[in-house]
């Protein structure tokens, strides 16, 4: 079989945001996204990795010592930043979710392709789609 791997390039670890509170922003995910904590720092950071339901995505969520206190991305449009999940049943996952705080922006069909565009609690936009095709590699 063939695939278009390439062991010579580098693999994603993790990307990072700096979050109001990596605290709560992390437990959510955990409790609603099906992440789990492998670090938590008891500092003024808070970083905090959680890793996705593969178990081969970290994200790192942390309150970074700058001004202005963490990114406003409630106010952002979610096609400047957002994060992708796939999803079995997408109109399952948005009523589920709303019922836990998030918050529906949009929702496509077209054939082919289900995808909602949510904001978490805490307005960071996340995105459930289900696609005919995967876009990754397999």
């Amino acid at each position: 079989m063939e695939t278009n791997l390439k062991p010579e390039g580098f693999v994603l670890e993790h990307p990072a945001i700096d979050v109001a509170d990596p605290v709560a922003v992390a437990a959510w995910w955990c409790e609603n996204l099906g992440f789990t904590m492998t670090r938590q720092k008891d500092d003024e950071t808070h970083t905090t990795f959680i890793v996705d339901a593969s178990g081969r995505v970290a994200f790192e969520m942390y309150r970074a010592k700058t001004t202005p206190a963490a990114p406003d991305y409630a106010s952002m449009d979610p096609l400047t930043l957002h994060f992708g999940f796939t999803s079995q049943d997408v109109d399952a996952d948005i009523e589920r979710l709303t019922k836990a705080g998030a918050t529906l922006v949009s929702h496509e069909k077209s054939p082919g392709f289900d995808g909602a565009m949510m904001r978490d609690p805490f307005g960071i936009p996340i995105q459930f789609v289900k696609r005919e095709k995967s876009v990754l590699l397999k």
